[in-house]
């Protein structure tokens, strides 16, 4: 019997049973479908495949019928993971008869699967792009392999907060020219994106406040691989990326503010004209919905992202001016921009924002820049800016 034959010659137990299992459509099953199996196995823990042995491999391969495809592709799944499986699962993609979708759906719920994508991470290219294709365009499995890479992402992107040198992200550049359209660069970017923003969260606010300095030399001194990805994977899709941002972190209870801001900045430090431009005009129009809603958290949030956009510069004098010039044009000149009532409320809010300014530098330059058109409640303000400048510098000697 050919059975007996197949699991006799020494093959994986779970072929044959694959093969009893379709006892009823036997005759669909050629004599050299063991010879297949056979193959792919030996060829699975190989570290590297020649020529004629990967056009062997191949050519077995494109003799299989549809059944044959089907037992080959369950067959591959059941094998432990092992030095040459990935690049065998590549030919297989390649033929269509097992795609890294499909494999790493069927280790779903393997304590392996987590270790596979942190190699496809790292060296499988190809089968990580399928990845994310699929995340993008499958109707069905879309959302589980999103959370699936998403995981992924965490892991590594924990790892690299710990340790910056465990990887040069080296997947970045093959993704991005592997994926096809702008929604599948979409999908691909809103999941680093939201990957990122989950590695920190703050107490409050007030802590994104104390920290907003320590956090951007982190970002621009230790965490460099955010820079990366901004630099490469968010690199055409700076405008689309920065609309992410702003629209999360405006959420209610809001508290990635680091990875926010060390995003923010590092957008702004590598980004065209007219994304600055864009950064600008989106400044300017929260000033005003600032003003008009007398919303504080508004203003805290327009503070720390003008902060975050004007850090463009290695230089932190430059960077300290770059905040200056934005607040006297928007903070400064708002009356402009503002009718009577909302100037006064925008007045309001600005000394309400003074006890969760902790860094001296920033205080200072509110406390320098004259408000137009001057006025009581603009001295009032002012007066009330210095005396708690004032107090922090006194703190700051104790």
């Amino acid at each position: 019997m050919v059975i007996f034959w197949y699991i006799s010659d020494g093959l994986s137990s779970v072929a044959g049973v694959l093969l009893i299992m379709l006892n009823k459509n036997f005759s669909t099953i050629s004599n050299c479908f063991p010879l297949v199996c056979k193959t792919i196995e030996t060829q699975c823990g190989i570290t590297q495949q020649g020529p004629v042995a990967r056009y062997e491999l191949d050519q077995l391969l494109r003799q299989l019928n549809a059944k044959e495809r089907l037992l080959a592709s369950k067959f591959y799944c059941q094998l432990p993971a092992n030095v040459g499986s990935f690049r065998v699962l590549l030919q297989l993609q390649q033929l269509r008869i097992l795609t890294a979708t499909e494999y790493i759906l069927s280790k779903e719920h393997s304590e392996q699967l987590q270790v596979n994508l942190i190699i496809f991470l790292e060296t499988e290219y190809e089968l990580l792009a399928n990845l994310f294709v699929s995340a993008a365009y499958d109707a069905e499995s879309g959302m589980k392999l999103s959370a699936i890479l998403a995981d992924a992402l965490g892991n590594l992107f924990t790892g690299l907060v710990a340790d910056p040198k465990i990887s040069n992200l080296s997947y970045v550049d093959p993704l991005c020219s592997a994926l096809p359209a702008a929604d599948a660069m979409g999908v691909c970017m809103n999941m680093h994106l939201s990957t990122l923003l989950e590695l920190h969260k703050a107490k409050d606010i007030n802590e994104a406040f104390a920290s907003f300095s320590a956090w951007i030399n982190e970002g621009v001194d230790e965490l460099t691989f955010v820079k990366l990805l901004c630099e490469k994977l968010f690199a055409c899709h700076h405008q689309e990326a920065l609309q992410v941002l702003f629209k999360q972190s405006n959420s209610e209870n809001f508290t990635n503010w680091k990875f926010y801001l060390i995003l923010v900045q590092s957008i702004a430090s590598t980004c065209n004209s007219e994304t600055t431009a864009f950064m600008k005009k989106y400044l300017k129009s929260r000033v005003l919905h600032m003003a008009t809603t007398g919303c504080l958290t508004s203003l805290l949030h327009l503070l720390l992202t003008a902060r975050a956009t004007s850090a463009c510069t290695m230089d932190i004098h430059s960077n300290l001016d770059n905040y200056a010039k934005w607040y006297k044009q928007n903070i400064g000149e708002m009356s402009y921009l503002l009718r009577p009532e909302h100037f006064q409320m925008a007045l309001g809010l600005l000394e309400e924002s003074l006890h969760y300014e902790s860094e001296l530098q920033y205080l200072e330059i509110h406390a320098a820049i004259a408000l137009s058109p001057g006025g009581r409640i603009v001295q009032a303000y002012k007066t009330k800016c210095r005396a708690y400048l004032s107090q922090l510098k006194k703190g700051e000697k104790a």
